[in-house]
């Protein structure tokens, strides 16, 4: 009766937790307030291709190095909840929301592997409310669903990690498969990640590596890389030669100093840290990073053997990501450590679990629904739903919607064409838009012959001398009959020929 009640306990509390995260990531879903940027539209064409055109791809979209891409396996992944959601974005978006929901159910799964139902509900309740894991859950990008194949990685490890797990092969072809996917997912992210993974099981397990261990990682790791290889052998090793050529090709620019330049990527990491568990305030991120590591400090050699396996991966892999990216000449982005968050949560949770198992019992369960709702933040939450609804700018789902609706309306059933000014060049959203929406709302597409044109200009606001020049090499194209200025910024002109 007694194990029943508190079952019931610990299954209410982690229900909770989802709700709660649940809510923090579907409401800009509910209210089409996510990102709809040219990265997203140029995806959504990618499965309308292979979907409704059957083009399977070998490859993903680019880099940003010339001539190398990502795989395809972010399309494969995609493809099924595209159909189910019959191409809408809203569909689409809800998917990543519920990969973030996800998220927070297997790291309490993992946690609770690890050191028992407190570490599992508190990594669940931090993963839930932390700002930077809710922010990938707004867009729809491939490296924001890295955090779950990270958790996935980690209960990979702890069945490698233990002594009682007599057959390890399965779990090292698991981790190559993770491990490469995770690189289709983000590469930098997905290599420093790697190379964080494989140091530590090779200084933990040291000589319990055989070659059949070694043999079937590689395997899960080519299964993933097998399109490209496809794609390499009918095309000349194109993604090689420029990979060599990166490599070989050296830099003309002086490289800057390395102390200046790992006092930046160590204040990177610490803004990072800050926004996944501080709420972005730096006096407060400091302090739980100085709890975190005098907890360990101090009670390192008492945890259990499996907890001191996850301590040692965690300080391994960011400090990984500390030295890779000085090697980094140029900015780094936050998708190169977009999969790090989990690693600051699972410290902070073994710190909390560690104090409650050898000093305290009931202070570290305070500490971790202090710092919940610090995240969680309830006051700033309620002023922000009473708020009338955010209008955003031009890359947000709902103003765009509202472009294609526009120019329906004016068109009026007449046959039109458009044509779209936007910073990033190419117009990929509003080709998708137009391609999906017409035909299913308004029942037919644009024309690439009418005398109706739509100029559809978003703001520049960064450079916006282009715009200007941009509208005044086509002063000829058509007689503007009427200008209207959307909410969102974004001007519709309407012309003709």
């Amino acid at each position: 009766m007694n194990l029943s009640r508190f079952f019931k306990k610990e299954l209410f509390v982690l229900c909770l937790i989802v709700l709660i995260g649940s809510f923090l990531r579907l409401w800009g879903v509910y209210t089409n307030s996510f990102a709809f940027t040219y990265d997203v539209g140029r995806d959504l064409l990618a499965l309308w291709n292979i979907v409704y055109l059957y083009k399977i791809p070998l490859i993903g979209a680019t880099t940003g190095l010339p001539g190398i891409f990502y795989g395809p396996w972010w399309y494969y992944l995609l493809a099924p909840f595209f159909i189910a959601a019959s191409g809408d974005p809203q569909g689409i978006a809800l998917t990543m929301s519920l990969i973030g929901i996800l998220t927070i159910i297997i790291g309490f799964v993992f946690g609770k592997s690890l050191g028992g139902k407190f570490l599992g509900l508190t990594l669940a309740a931090l993963i839930s409310v932390s700002g930077n894991l809710i922010s990938l859950s707004a867009q729809i990008w491939n490296p924001n669903i890295a955090p779950l194949f990270v958790i996935f990685i980690l209960l990979v490890l702890i069945k490698i990690y233990k002594e009682e797990t007599s057959d390890k092969s399965k779990y090292y072809f698991l981790l190559g498969l993770l491990l490469v996917f995770n690189i289709d997912l983000e590469i930098v992210f997905g290599l420093l990640l790697s190379i964080g993974i494989i140091l530590s099981v090779v200084i933990i397990k040291r000589k319990k590596i055989s070659i059949k261990n070694i043999a079937l990682f590689i395997l899960g790791g080519l299964i993933i890389f097998l399109p490209r290889i496809f794609f390499e052998f009918r095309h000349e090793f194109l993604m090689t030669k420029s990979f060599i050529g990166f490599f070989s090709g050296g830099s003309s620019s002086a490289a800057p100093k390395v102390p200046a330049l790992f006092l930046s990527r160590l204040d990177i990491l610490f803004d990072q840290f800050n926004s996944t568990l501080a709420m972005n305030n730096k006096l407060l991120g400091f302090v739980i990073l100085l709890f975190i590591v005098l907890c360990l400090i101090v009670l390192y050699r008492k945890a259990g053997e499996n907890i001191r396996y996850f301590i040692t991966t965690s300080i391994i892999i960011v400090f990984v990501f500390l030295i890779g990216t000085i090697f980094f000449n140029h900015d780094i982005w936050p998708h190169y450590l977009v999969g790090l968050p989990v690693f600051y949560i699972l410290l902070f949770g073994i710190s909390l679990y560690l104090l409650r198992q050898k000093i305290a019992v009931l202070a570290p369960a305070l500490i971790a629904l202090a710092v919940f709702l610090i995240n969680l933040n309830p006051s700033t939450l309620y002023k922000s739903l009473s708020k009338p609804l955010w209008i955003g700018d031009a890359s947000v789902y709902r103003n765009q919607l509202a472009v294609i609706d526009y120019v329906y309306r004016q068109a009026d059933g007449k046959k039109f064409k458009y044509v779209v000014y936007t910073p990033p060049v190419y117009d990929y959203t509003y080709q998708y838009l137009f391609l999906w929406l017409g035909p299913r709302k308004y029942h037919y597409p644009p024309s690439k012959k009418a005398n109706l044109a739509y100029f559809i200009l978003e703001p520049d606001f960064q450079y916006p001398s282009r715009l200007t020049d941009w509208l005044k090499q086509r002063t000829g194209d058509g007689k503007i009959i009427n200008s209207e200025k959307l909410p969102s910024g974004i001007i519709v002109q309407t012309r003709v020929h």
